[in-house]
């Protein structure tokens, strides 16, 4: 919804010589994605209806910190390979919460979890949308709780997995950049623990070709405060010529 008192507020200023049109606003859109899968996420990427930058993840891997499997990672664009650009180790503990911050500058990616940092200059561009994702392997279960969007509270997201994994979707869209991400996550299990990417969630951060074509707030801002202008202008117009 556009401020009209906004808009009448900018024109004074114009009035006056000065301009002050604000160039993002913090507002974004969760999208209900009960019952999303992986196949139709998949079709998102092959329809071109959502192209990924960059994908944060945490995995169970072989939860071990001193090597082999990798636990986290940020991840190339699946259809690049999916192969991590940065990555590292790290011993989950069953059923333990974990502190992470996604954060994305437009050409600098940090992701911290449980006070490890990871930084990559890899990734640069605009970034429309973001896929939390989070699968559970049988008797086990992944959650992220807390989650805040650029300072704003979005919910939880959790899977849990009983006779055979789950995996859920949420989905943040109508987003700009910088941006920064907040939660906690946390892994349990029962009986043998899951490998690899059967106990993880994922991050997944890329454009939609629909919301990329969308004016950005502050443009919108600034046509109608034009807009309210012109009008001004013609009436004065009109009043001299009468």
């Amino acid at each position: 919804m556009i401020n009209l008192r906004s808009a009448f507020f900018t024109l004074a200023l114009l009035s006056l010589g000065v301009v002050s049109v604000p160039t993002s606003v913090n507002a974004f859109t969760i999208v209900d994605r009960t019952g999303f899968t992986d196949t139709e996420f998949r079709g998102l990427l092959d329809q071109g209806l959502f192209d990924e930058l960059f994908v944060a993840e945490s995995r169970i891997g072989n939860n071990s910190g001193t090597g082999g499997e990798r636990e986290i990672g940020i991840n190339q664009d699946v259809n690049l390979g999916g192969l991590p650009v940065v990555q590292g180790q790290r011993t989950w503990q069953n059923g333990g919460w974990v502190d992470f911050m996604l954060e994305y500058t437009g050409s600098l990616v940090n992701y911290t979890v449980g006070g490890q940092l990871f930084s990559t200059n890899a990734f640069s561009g605009p970034v429309t949308d973001i896929f939390l994702r989070t699968r559970a392997a049988d008797k086990s279960t992944m959650a992220l709780s807390n989650l805040f969007f650029n300072g704003v509270e979005i919910g939880d997201l959790f899977s849990s997995g009983s006779g055979g994994s789950d995996i859920d979707y949420l989905q943040i869209s109508k987003i700009s950049t910088p941006f920064t991400l907040t939660g906690k996550s946390l892994m349990s299990w029962t009986g043998t623990r899951p490998n690899n990417s059967a106990l993880a969630y994922q991050i997944k951060v890329g454009t939609t070709p629909q919301a990329e074509s969308v004016p950005e707030p502050g443009t919108v801002g600034a046509l109608l405060a034009a807009g309210v202008l012109s009008v001004g202008l013609k009436r004065k117009q009109k009043a001299a010529q009468s």
